[in-house]
Parts: C-alpha cells; sequence; structure tokens
C-alpha cells in the first residue's frame, strides 16, 4: 500500500509543550499561537497562471433531493408515499416539464433562467452503507472503497496539480473544523470563527512577537525548497493573520441592486430576507470564501483558488416540512447563498470596493453524502438513503436539469434500491473530475491519483459537460 492510500493524522510535531494547546482550527490566537504549529499553510507569492476558482457548499445531513428538485413527472412521486411532504406541482416552480424546483429554492430561478445553474439529480455511488460517517468521508475522499481514508481528492489535487506553489493563501475553509477533502500532508488554513481570526493580545507586544519570529526566516532563498518545512512550522503564520485582517470581512456589506438587501445576512441588521438567526454564521462562511476569492486576482500575492464552507442540519428523519419548516429553511437559506454568489462574484453587487468579476472563473458546487427515503416514515421525515441532486454554478456553467426528465428518469427509479430508494445514475467523482479537469485545469494524467479506480469504474462515460 503506498503512502497516498495510508490515513493522514495530524502531526504531533510540537516545539515546545505550550503549543500543545492549539488546535486544528483556528478560531483566534493567544500567546502561544503565535509560535510554529503545525497547523497553518502558508508559502510566498503566487507565481501561477491559473485564475480559475471553485468554491464547495458541504450540504451535510443528507438532503432528501426528491423534495428539493421535485420529479413531478414521476407518478411515484405521490401524496399516498409523501402524506405530509408531497409538495403540490402548483405549489413549485416548473423547471423543464418533468422536474420543479421546490418553493423555497425560488431564488434559483435566475441563476437558472440566465444559464448559470446546473441542477444534477440521481448523483451518488454505488453501494452506500447510508451512515453518515462512510458517506461523508467517501464524498470527501473519492475512494468508495475505503471509507476509512482521511486525505480528502480535493487535497490530491491541490498537491497534483502544484496549486500552492508559490500562493500566499491557495486554500482557505471557513467551518467549524477543516474539511475531510482538503486534508494531506500540507495543512491549509481553516476558520472556525471569522470574527476572531486575529491575535489575542494587542501592541505592544503584538508587533514584537511578530517582528521577533518572523524576521528568522526573512532571508530564506530558495523558498520552495522548504516548503515542507514550512507547512510543519507555520513560520508564516503572522503574514496569514495581517492578509485575513486587509480583507476587513466585519465591514464589509454587499448589497443586492435591485433590493438594496445584504447579500450575506450575517446579523440582525443584515438580515432584510428575515432569516431565523442560526443562518448567520453559514452566510458568514460563505461571504468570507467568497472575500478570498475576490481578493484573489491574477496578480495577487494571496491567491486563494479553492474555498470551502458547509451548512448541517440536513437529516431530516422527523419534521422535514413540506412547503415550511425545517429542509425548506435550509433550502431558501442556500438558494439565497448561491444567487448572492453570482452578485457579488460578478461585480454586480453595489459595493464601494468595486471587485472585478471573476464570475466567468468561478464553479460554485454543492455536495451532501446521500439523499433520503422515496417514502415518508412515521415521524414526518425522511431516512437515509442513496442518491440525492446536487448544484453546480458559475460563468462558465453549462445550465440545465440534468438526470430528470422523460429521457433520464424512467418509471420505477424512485423505488429502484429495496423499494424505497431513488437509484443512483451518476457517480459523484465524474462530475467534480470534470470540474477539476475541465474548469481548473487539472491534468488528465492525474485523474487516477485524485480519484483511484476512476478509469477501471468507467465514470469517463458518466460524464455530463457541465463545463
Amino acid at each position: 500500500m503506498g503512502e497516498r492510500d495510508m490515513p493522514r493524522g495530524d502531526c504531533s510535531c510540537s516545539r515546545r509543550a505550550f503549543l500543545k494547546g492549539c488546535g486544528l482550527t483556528l478560531g483566534g490566537f493567544g500567546l502561544a499561537s503565535l509560535f510554529p504549529s503545525a497547523l497553518i499553510h502558508h508559502a510566498l507569492a503566487f507565481t501561477g497562471s491559473s485564475d480559475k476558482r471553485v468554491l464547495f457548499i458541504f450540504m451535510r445531513g443528507g438532503n432528501d433531493g426528491i423534495n428539493a428538485i421535485i420529479p413531478h413527472g414521476d407518478p411515484d412521486y405521490s401524496l399516498a408515499r409523501r402524506p405530509t411532504l408531497y409538495v403540490p406541482y402548483n405549489a413549485a416552480y416548473d423547471l423543464n416539464g418533468f422536474a420543479s424546483l421546490h418553493p423555497a429554492l425560488a431564488r434559483l430561478q435566475e441563476p437558472y433562467q440566465q444559464g448559470d445553474l446546473a441542477i444534477v439529480h440521481r448523483v451518488g455511488y454505488a453501494n452506500s452503507t447510508r451512515s453518515h460517517f462512510d458517506g461523508q468521508r467517501i464524498w470527501e475522499n473519492g475512494v468508495p472503497s475505503q471509507p476509512q481514508l482521511f486525505e480528502g481528492w480535493l487535497y490530491r489535487y491541490i498537491h497534483e496539480s502544484a496549486l500552492s506553489s508559490g500562493a500566499a493563501l491557495p486554500v482557505l475553509s471557513v467551518q467549524s473544523t477543516p474539511p475531510l477533502a482538503l486534508r494531506g500532508a500540507e495543512k491549509f488554513v481553516n476558520i472556525a470563527n471569522p470574527d476572531n481570526f486575529n491575535y489575542n493580545i494587542s501592541d505592544p507586544k503584538r508587533t514584537k512577537f511578530k517582528s521577533s519570529w518572523q524576521s528568522l526566516y526573512g532571508g530564506l532563498e530558495g523558498i520552495e525548497a522548504y516548503r515542507p518545512v514550512l507547512s510543519q512550522t507555520g513560520v508564516k503564520l503572522a503574514d496569514t493573520i495581517d492578509e485575513y485582517a486587509s480583507w476587513d470581512q466585519a465591514n464589509w456589506n454587499p448589497l443586492d441592486p435591485n433590493n438594496g438587501w445584504s447579500l450575506f445576512p450575517v446579523s440582525a441588521a443584515t438580515n432584510q430576507p428575515g432569516f431565523a438567526t442560526t443562518s448567520f454564521d453559514f452566510f458568514k462562511s460563505v461571504k468570507v470564501c467568497a472575500l478570498s476569492l475576490l481578493e484573489s486576482t491574477g496578480s495577487s500575492p494571496n491567491g486563494t483558488r479553492v474555498a470551502g464552507a458547509q451548512l448541517n442540519g440536513w437529516d431530516t428523519h422527523s419534521g422535514q416540512g413540506q412547503l415550511t419548516g425545517l429542509q425548506p429553511d435550509l433550502l431558501s437559506w442556500l438558494a439565497y447563498a448561491i444567487r448572492s454568489l453570482k452578485i457579488v462574484l460578478s461585480g454586480a453587487a453595489t459595493d464601494p470596493r468595486n471587485y472585478p468579476s471573476i464570475w466567468q472563473n468561478t464553479v460554485v458546487m454543492t455536495m451532501s453524502e446521500f439523499g433520503r427515503t422515496t417514502i415518508e416514515n412515521g415521524s414526518h421525515g425522511t431516512d437515509h438513503a442513496a442518491a440525492s441532486c446536487l448544484f453546480v454554478a458559475g460563468g462558465a456553467v453549462n445550465g440545465g436539469v440534468y438526470n430528470c426528465d422523460a429521457a433520464s428518469w424512467p418509471n420505477g427509479v424512485m423505488l429502484g434500491v429495496n423499494g424505497r430508494y431513488l437509484l443512483e445514475r451518476t457517480d459523484y467523482r465524474s462530475i467534480f473530475w470534470e470540474i477539476l479537469r475541465d474548469h481548473m485545469g487539472a491534468s488528465p494524467a492525474t485523474v487516477e491519483t485524485v480519484f483511484p479506480g476512476y478509469t477501471a469504474a468507467g465514470l469517463g462515460a458518466q460524464e455530463l459537460g457541465l463545463v
């Protein structure tokens, strides 16, 4: 078994006892965490030529794709099977005469109608165990046969493509813990609390500590030769904090040019849509991800090319909701976020910063570990299943509905597995590899490194031409 096949553990190369207090997630820094740790990856100025970007949102818990993108053309979607969850056709938004958009996803109509949104149904992988733990790891490690592999497919792409070579902040995630999709031998920045990604000490101590140890490494030449050491010691920690601080995310409030609403509702003052306050952390994470990409122009020394966030709460065993409720609330937040990303990344927001458009060079993609049962359970919810839907948005995306029309959705597929699970049609790896290769520019020769077994499984034949 090769090195890449082995599960990765967290580095334990602390240089002093006080480093034991440092966690994998950087939510705020006290005195101890100003010193080198294994937890920051930060090299020097960006020298690459690619200006492509990707932003992922993991919908953790298992989204009920059948009630998100509704197959109204299938008679198996019925009130009899979903007595409290069934969404009538006239309450939804028709997409293609067969599939309909849940009314909570109404804000996705705009990017869809403009051709910037691909909606893909029946996505999954063969032989799902319907376990949250296995499912999330498999979607993030890219190897369904190894649910215990703790190394991400996005990490392998970044490593094989040398995407982080010479980049200051090539990868940024904003969630409670670093996502497995980005885990590997090198460590990338994860921000647990965007409002507290800073020093816990003030000047003059702040300047003293920054200057005293940063200067020790300032004269290194041929810095690429030191990348493994830099990755493990985090000697660029101070620059990382300062780079993030320069974005001043707390005071960035881009507005919808149509109604003047805040594109990212992160507080009572910016919550014109009236979402629950529990949505604020999600919108803040998406906001910071968007800002990291906007700050990464082709000549920027920052160079963020991969950003990621998550939205929890999709495990709807009970009280899932029909037109309102748990799942509809989450769908409405997701739709608002994707539409906001389109507006702000295309330079259309009302924003005094006047960032240039990067929408043509950006792909926003979602993922969720599995779908839900076709048949409603006794608690007005749905249970773990297999295939679900996902969304891919961007200026270069070939928009439309995939795998949810009369040609691709024959009768019986909603009950195609064990009489209660939607039958998978497209392996998730074929979608993500297509995005990496045709959008991000990954070399075709690296496919077996990024997604082992891709060729043998014939996944190339499942590619949909999304970008």
